[in-house]
């Protein structure tokens, strides 16, 4: 609305007059009318019911509960504007109080109370009371002809007055202010939405350093792989390709200046064990990597492949997805829950996980639980803090539930078409 409304009030009138933006302006008036007064009713009854059943003490909750419905109602004006609905965790049943410590909840709520006790007032007179108005204006000729001297105005008839025939001139010329009005009054309400929806200069500041460590953090776990692969090559299927290659000398040695078979029979042993060795050492280097089963089977089977080798814990798993997400996706998905079962068995002391996931929409929501010891921290652990920021890179949110004595629980959300572009 506002990107109509500014260059419509440039406009000159005649313009203005015919083009869309005035009856544009209107209707989303007239619907915001009809949505304030609806939004307060829900308000009042939603008070009214809070103080009837505040005695038996769920009164509180239900007020409570009211603040939440700020969201709501910033969500649909902000789809009434087209705007692209904002990014938020779903409820969480274990957490249900979570939204009203965030700062955002608190800004729609006092969104809310604006629109139910102010704004639509505003914007029934605005839209209703001038377009009322302009209209009577205009067809008094008709309402004359229809009722004759019994349209009255302070006591005489209406026509009894010498300038009444002006009254459909005044109406048009009442028409030209009314429209830059409706104009108006849509944009700025428009811009009401956007200025209350967003969040703020200092929190967007505080979210993009957020940001800016969080991939910092990640390039340092990558340099830190990167030795790590570096290191692993160096110390292990390097070293035995070194062997292989000088066992193999030795073998041609043996069979060129000795002809001795037999030593020569047992140096090619030895040089396939090292082969084999090698082989062995750069499978489970790549499996580190990114694992093929991921790439051929997808997250499913590469999960179930994890509890296969989860050591001695029992590892109960339940992924039941309609298709494959993002490639993205699924690697993420595969190392965090990677990461959470090592933890799980090092730190937690646990002896059973469970792990599930399904497709929420467009979301990928999986879980993992452990009935370990708890106290499970991102900001004492790196390798949880490393969890964070790989499902935050998706544009995903990861809670953690870990109190001391257990259970712990991870939870992921991460967008199902997630891709490195995000």
């Amino acid at each position: 609305m506002s990107d109509v409304g500014w260059p419509a009030l440039r406009l000159s009138p005649r313009r203005l007059l015919l083009s869309r933006a005035p009856w544009l302006s209107v209707r989303y008036l007239l619907i915001g009318t009809a949505l304030g007064f609806t939004w307060l009713l829900v308000v009042l009854v939603w008070l009214a019911a809070s103080l009837l059943l505040l005695p038996l003490g769920i009164g509180a909750l239900l007020i409570a509960a009211l603040v939440t419905l700020g969201p709501r109602v910033v969500a649909h004006d902000r789809a009434r504007l087209g705007m692209a609905p904002r990014p938020r965790s779903r409820w969480n049943w274990r957490r249900p109080w979570e939204p009203l410590g965030q700062r955002d909840t608190w800004r729609e709520f006092g969104y809310l109370l604006l629109v139910v006790f102010v704004v639509w007032v505003v914007e029934a007179v605005v839209s209703v009371g001038l377009l009322l108005t302009a209209g009577t204006l205009i067809s008094t000729p008709v309402l004359v002809l229809v009722f004759g001297d019994q349209l009255v105005v302070g006591g005489p008839p209406l026509r009894s007055y010498d300038l009444w025939p002006l009254l459909p001139v005044a109406g048009a010329a009442l028409l030209v202010p009314t429209c830059y009005l409706w104009v108006a009054v849509a944009t700025a309400r428009a811009a009401l939405v956007r200025a209350m929806s967003e969040s703020s200069r200092a929190e967007l500041g505080a979210r993009l350093v957020e940001v800016g460590r969080s991939r910092a953090r990640l390039l340092d776990a990558f340099e830190m792989e990167r030795q790590r692969i570096e290191r692993d090559l160096h110390d292990g299927a390097q070293q035995r390709l070194v062997s292989l290659a000088m066992t193999l000398g030795l073998t041609q040695v043996e069979l060129e200046d000795n002809g001795d078979v037999a030593a020569a029979s047992r140096l090619v042993a030895e040089a396939r064990r090292d082969a084999t060795r090698a082989l062995t050492e750069l499978r489970e280097l790549v499996r580190g990597i990114h694992p093929q089963v991921l790439t051929d089977r997808g997250i499913a089977a590469a999960i179930e492949e994890l509890a296969v080798h989860s050591g001695g814990m029992t590892v109960v798993t339940g992924i039941d997805l309609p298709g494959r997400p993002s490639p993205l996706v699924e690697s993420t998905v595969y190392f965090a829950v990677s990461e959470a079962l090592s933890n799980a068995a090092k730190h937690g002391a646990a002896n059973r996980v469970e792990i599930r996931g399904v497709r929420d929409g467009d979301t990928l929501v999986v879980t993992v639980r452990d009935d370990g010891r708890g106290g499970a921290d991102p900001e004492r652990g790196t390798g949880l803090q490393g969890m964070v920021d790989r499902v935050a890179a998706t544009g995903g949110t990861l809670l953690l539930a870990s109190p001391i004595g257990g259970p712990t629980e991870l939870r992921m959300e991460i967008p199902w078409t997630a891709n490195a572009a995000r």
